[in-house]
């Protein structure tokens, strides 16, 4: 097992069965509020005088129109991102399987970063789809997802596991890129902030001028992090999340089973919203909602069966998730 980047599967060519993420719900999703924006749009220009007459009828055409413009964009580049040579989750080959866990939505990332899994079919001991129903309070009312994942147990030391865990846990954490641009002003308010000298903080806003200059012709860093953690790892199994992926799950297990044994399926429910939860099974379903990238569902956890502030909450989180492989 090794960590290597995207850069470093880039320059290789190998026979691989490639798995990604699917786009057609991304454009069918794209489609339809289009076509509801181009309605409410047309009856605005064609009703204009009356909706102003009624100006509670003006304000909601303007909200319908503000909130599927949102939903557009989000499915516009969504769909932008699925055309990306960086959508794949796994990749597999005669000799080794790769486990992508950076989601392919968060695209302005560096390609240096070692977020890929390298395993060999030795390093597996069986593969298995797992079904999941997850229930988890919604303000008053309970929402259900579902879920399907296939599920890797490893055969690796334990050192190898917590450098797999350690690695995903820096995922989750890291920070997304910020342009020279932001960097510079943020060195600024620090050399302000210091009451550094007056030659000091002319340097730094003469190196922001050229920063704006280069910025016209370069690419745009965009300071977005998607929360969309794909890849968890629950204490040796590496569980990889397959909603939306194609080939689909039952096709992935057949190739997968080339290679390794299979197990039996799995079916999961996990519910937030219980109150008999508590000691290790409390401690999990947290972790699995951090993992799930559901920081706000783990912290309502905290604080509902342990009684932490939110300053308390967010420590014992960071702690747990960061708790070494025993």
């Amino acid at each position: 097992m090794r960590l290597i980047s995207i850069l470093d599967v880039a320059n290789t060519s190998y026979d691989e069965q490639v798995f990604r993420t699917s786009n057609t719900s991304n454009i069918i999703v794209f489609l339809v509020f289009a076509t509801l924006i181009a309605i409410c749009t047309y009856i605005f220009i064609a009703n204009g005088y009356y909706l102003k007459s009624f100006f509670w009828n003006y304000v909601i055409y303007l909200w319908c129109i503000f909130w599927f413009g949102l939903f557009v964009w989000m499915a516009w580049s969504r769909f932008r991102s699925c055309l990306l040579p960086t959508n794949w989750l796994v990749k597999l080959s005669s000799d080794r399987l790769l486990v992508k866990y950076r989601s392919f939505q968060n695209l302005n990332y560096a390609d240096t970063d070692p977020v890929i899994i390298e395993l060999s079919w030795r390093d597996l001991n069986w593969v298995r789809k797992t079904k999941e129903t997850s229930s988890k309070d919604h303000g008053d009312s309970t929402t259900t997802e579902f879920f399907t994942y296939i599920d890797i147990n490893l055969q690796l030391s334990k050192d190898e596991l917590q450098e797999i865990k350690s690695a995903l846990n820096e995922e989750r954490k890291r920070k997304p890129p910020a342009s020279e641009v932001g960097e510079l002003r943020h060195e600024l308010f620090q050399a302000r902030k210091s009451k550094a000298d007056k030659h000091e903080i002319q340097e730094i806003k003469e190196r922001i001028r050229r920063a704006k200059g280069n910025s016209k012709s370069s690419q745009k860093v965009s300071g977005v992090k998607h929360n969309d953690y794909p890849v968890r790892l629950i204490d040796n199994i590496l569980r990889i999340r397959w909603n939306g992926l194609k080939p689909k799950a039952n096709q992935a297990i057949k190739s997968f089973t080339l290679h390794t044994k299979l197990e039996t399926d799995l079916k999961l429910d996990s519910d937030s919203t219980s109150d008999s939860l508590k000691g290790k099974e409390l401690d999990d379903m947290i972790l699995d909602r951090v993992s799930k990238g559901d920081r706000f569902d783990a912290m309502t956890l905290v604080k509902k069966h342990y009684g932490y502030s939110t300053t308390e909450a967010k420590k014992f989180i960071d702690e747990l998730a960061n708790k070494p492989i025993e």
